[in-house]
């Protein structure tokens, strides 16, 4: 067998064991030990070798635990591709931040140089958070820069499809091995993204998601990124933690600010009184980059009433979604006129239904 395809077997086994961290790959990569002599070696040689006893007990549990040809077959069986961060194709950007990861599982293909801006934000999502992370995702696929999220439920998942729905390419790091997709509900999601883009993890197979993995899959998106943009997040949100492990990378931070009301805005909003760059458009990741003329920044389209019934309701819902009756109430119109009226604003894509009879203006 090439003994290149052995080293790089054994370096998989020892990446299959969870506890095996990058700070232990380091310790053994840095100090250019042979990789085969480390899998034969009794506790003793790997002492005299300079080892921790931390890393002499995580290898001999990786050697003992894990079989080198079934790790590799678990990856060709769901389609899994390493990188390790020796790798020539591993991402250059992830590869400079303090602590990279050593090994990365990657489902999908995707340009690690091309420009990617991380777009993440709550679970509990507003309207509001919905319209300005589907805006600003969709601005920056039109624009070929690829859209970097944690597939998690809200808004993660909003930034994903709508990157998809523009045609866009988009990267969902994961918090858990890629032999399953967590959450579930997101299966659907993830296997469109497979189609336009890449499913990544630091995790191997088997590792499930738990709390200490999110701030450390946090910590891939914004070392992927040039930019992270918070579009809406509550105070503790995870989206905070991905803005802070960005500052830390020096990498540059935006946020969509909010009403002082709107507990969702409280996070973008402290981000900006700490100093990150307020975000209305696209244009202005554009501009801090020094992009001058990108092909295509949509703007907000403004919606225009063919009647007097259209315009008063544009005006109602020019700030937020109101409910049938509100309108209703707020216009002084008759119920049955608001009812007709939106009726032919929703054929004309003037207004969306959000279900319950809840419409916001369509821009």
């Amino acid at each position: 067998m090439d003994k290149s395809l052995v080293k790089y077997k054994l370096w998989l086994t020892l990446g299959k064991n969870p506890s095996f961290t990058a700070r232990l790959f380091k310790e053994i990569y840095t100090r250019k030990l042979p990789i085969e002599e480390i899998f034969s070696a009794e506790r003793s040689a790997l002492k005299r070798l300079g080892l921790s006893d931390k890393c002499i007990t995580e290898i001999i549990k990786s050697r003992e635990t894990y079989d080198p040809e079934q790790v590799v077959a678990e990856l060709d069986e769901f389609k899994i591709r390493p990188l390790f961060v020796f790798d020539k194709d591993f991402p250059s950007r992830l590869r400079e931040i303090a602590d990279p990861p050593f090994l990365l599982y990657v489902r999908g293909n995707v340009n690690w140089e091309q420009m990617m801006v991380g777009v993440v934000g709550s679970r509990n999502m507003t309207d509001y958070g919905i319209q300005t992370t589907e805006k600003i995702a969709s601005d920056l696929a039109a624009n070929g820069v690829i859209v970097v999220s944690g597939l998690a439920l809200g808004l993660d998942a909003v930034a994903h499809q709508a990157t998809i729905n523009e045609g866009g390419t988009t990267v969902a790091v994961l918090g858990n091995g890629l032999d399953r997709i967590y959450p579930s509900t997101n299966l659907g999601l993830a296997k469109d993204i497979l189609e336009h883009g890449a499913i990544v993890s630091e995790f191997p197979c088997g590792v499930q998601p738990a709390r200490f993995t999110f701030p450390s899959r946090n910590r891939i998106i914004s070392g992927l990124c040039q930019a992270i943009v918070v579009t809406e997040a509550a105070e503790g949100s995870g989206s905070l933690i991905t803005a802070r492990s960005a500052l830390d990378q020096n990498r540059e931070v935006f946020a969509v600010p909010g009403s002082i009301f709107n507990l969702n805005s409280v996070g973008p909003n402290s981000l900006i009184k700490m100093g990150a760059h307020p975000i209305t458009s696209v244009q202005d990741i554009f501009d801090e980059f020094g992009i001058a003329h990108p092909e295509v920044v949509t703007s907000f389209r403004e919606v225009v009433g063919s009647s007097y019934e259209e315009r008063s309701i544009i005006d109602i819902l020019r700030l937020e979604p109101k409910h049938i009756d509100e309108i209703t109430r707020v216009s002084g119109l008759s119920h049955s006129a608001v009812s007709t009226a939106l009726t032919m604003m929703e054929v004309g894509g003037k207004v969306k239904h959000l279900g319950n009879m809840t419409f916001r203006l369509n821009n």
